[in-house]
């Protein structure tokens, strides 16, 4: 019996009009530059918004919390792996994001699922909850919401679309929760949060907000833009994995919040904690994000003048106005053929296909950093420049 056949006939058909997905190996020795194949190529498809990967503090906090704790907890939180530093930390990113409590945990994905799991258990609520999900929100957030029977995925940015089922839905009794992004990975747009918090009083909702790519960006300390609305939010979602730098997922919540989830969520009581050398480079981006308003002015000035040049050239960014910033292109093999060639000019932009945007959608995505020089864009600009020209 062959027990890898089902596995080899989903290779072979490849149900969505794309490429197979495989591993790379590419060498970076700064935030934004690589060496692929023997060349320099810059980095326009990091999440590292702010170039704190690199920075000096975060290296140094890092070596310093593995010279004193060792380089692996070795255990859950629960057991012996939440180190004396955590308080402190959490107290931090509570106060930060305008909360009463926080909670860290390994991973961003690990952190949607396993704590949506945890609030929409039906055995704790006392019945199946209703659950309201932007159609382009995160697969992360989708698998938390997963086992939910009454899950309800509004038109993406369609606020409408959502006060239409939940008015549909106003007489039932069961919990209801709403699940959007402040700023969508693949769309580089945003959510109306001033609307979404209207609309979740309205209806007495939950409101949980994923504010991961918004965090480090937005807000004057750079706290995201969630935060700013934070005591009309059940729960702010985030991660240290982008704008700050390094790996691990939180939330921000009430104290009841935290204390369940202590309790309930399996993604913290089951995992190993992060390494005290993650945590250390975590307390560091702590630390130096309110210092770095000339970084967040300057990506977001990087992020006009790009959009600009799109637009120019009649390059289809969809509705974006962030760093994230989209060239859709549809098909998934052009697509791909773009980003190679793009890689050919020194310009490292990955194609994003199938089932990560929808059919018919496929795009080069750009994350834009403060770290790029005004070379670098030039440089992408002339890169696209010739592509344009030659797809003419």
């Amino acid at each position: 019996m062959n027990n890898e056949k089902y596995y080899q006939q989903f290779l072979e058909n490849n149900s969505y009009p794309r490429s197979l997905k495989s591993l790379e190996v590419i060498q970076g020795f700064s935030s934004i530059y690589l060496r692929k194949n023997g060349r320099k190529i810059i980095n326009f498809s990091s999440s590292d918004y702010l170039g704190l990967s690199h920075h000096p503090l975060l290296i140094a906090r890092s070596q310093q919390y593995a010279a004193k704790y060792g380089v692996g907890a070795s255990a859950s939180r629960l057991v012996t792996g939440n180190f004396e530093f955590y308080t402190e930390l959490e107290n931090n990113l509570a106060h930060a994001l305008g909360k009463p409590a926080a909670l860290i945990l390994g991973t961003g994905y690990q952190t949607n699922q396993s704590v949506l799991q945890a609030l929409l258990d039906p055995r704790i609520l006392g019945h199946d909850p209703l659950v309201l999900c932007d159609k382009l929100s995160h697969a992360s957030i989708l698998a938390g919401a997963s086992n939910a029977t009454r899950l309800y995925r509004f038109r993406h940015n369609d606020l409408q679309h959502l006060r239409e089922l939940l008015q549909k839905h106003a007489e039932a009794e069961q919990q209801k929760f709403i699940l959007a992004e402040s700023l969508y990975s693949m769309e580089g747009d945003e959510a109306d949060l001033t609307e979404l918090i209207k609309i979740a009083e309205e209806y007495q909702a939950f409101l949980y907000i994923d504010d991961a790519h918004g965090i480090g960006v937005y807000g004057n300390t750079g706290w995201g833009k969630a935060a700013m609305y934070a005591p009309h939010i059940s729960v702010i979602m985030g991660t240290f994995s982008k704008a700050l730098g390094s790996l691990g997922g939180f939330v921000a919540c009430s104290e009841t919040i935290k204390q369940y989830l202590v309790n309930k969520c399996r993604g913290l009581i089951y995992s190993t904690g992060l390494s005290p050398t993650v945590l250390g480079a975590i307390s560091a981006a702590i630390e130096l994000l309110p210092q770095l308003n000339e970084e967040r002015q300057r990506l977001l000035q990087l992020s006009q003048r790009v959009r600009q040049f799109f637009s120019a050239e009649n390059m289809d960014y969809g509705a974006s106005t962030t760093h994230i910033i989209p060239w859709i292109i549809g098909d998934a093999k052009k697509t791909l053929r773009v980003s190679e060639l793009l890689e050919q000019k020194g310009i490292l932009a990955t194609g994003i296909q199938p089932p990560s945007v929808p059919i018919g959608k496929s795009r080069i995505r750009f994350c834009l950093s403060s770290a790029h020089s005004d070379e670098d864009i030039e440089r992408l600009f002339e890169a696209c420049m010739i592509l344009i020209k030659k797809e003419a």
